[in-house]
């Protein structure tokens, strides 16, 4: 994370494998426990969440082509009070994801399903993160901007 993140919106990308409902969550570890969380992406002045998100994963990490749904989060940033996040949801264009996309993330970076993230009760960043996703997969989420507090 850069120090130019104090008080900027942040833009979280879940990236998904659709068919299997698998989600790509990078670890964070410290001295009492491990969460896995969504990369953090600082947005830049008049950027647009989904502009801010492709452009990370386009050009830093090197993704092929991607298609960001129109649903997106809203939720406050915790280390920020004038901050927010935000929360979107990124498949790829065509086909599904080449081997290499986890990788690309991070070295450690891994799939979960929200079942399995519940069933071995992982922490996970935002914790609003597993509701939004079941939201997604049901379709019982509009696509439009929600508050995700």
């Amino acid at each position: 994370m850069h120090d130019d993140l104090d008080e900027r919106d942040v833009v979280r990308p879940v990236v998904i494998d659709s068919p299997k409902r698998l989600l790509l969550l990078v670890p964070r570890v410290s001295a009492t426990k491990i969460e896995w969380m969504l990369p953090v992406i600082s947005m830049r002045s008049g950027e647009t969440t989904r502009r801010a998100a492709a452009r990370y994963l386009r050009r830093a990490a090197h993704f092929p082509a991607l298609r960001i749904s129109p649903l997106i989060g809203r939720l406050p940033r915790r280390d920020a009070p004038n901050g927010t996040q935000y929360v979107v949801v990124v498949r790829p264009a065509a086909g599904g994801w080449p081997v290499f996309i986890r990788s690309a993330l991070a070295l450690e970076a891994r799939w979960w399903t929200t079942d399995a993230l519940r069933a071995e009760r992982v922490l996970v960043d935002p914790v609003q993160l597993l509701d939004f996703m079941d939201g997604y997969w049901e379709g019982w989420l509009p696509d439009e901007e929600i508050s995700l507090e």
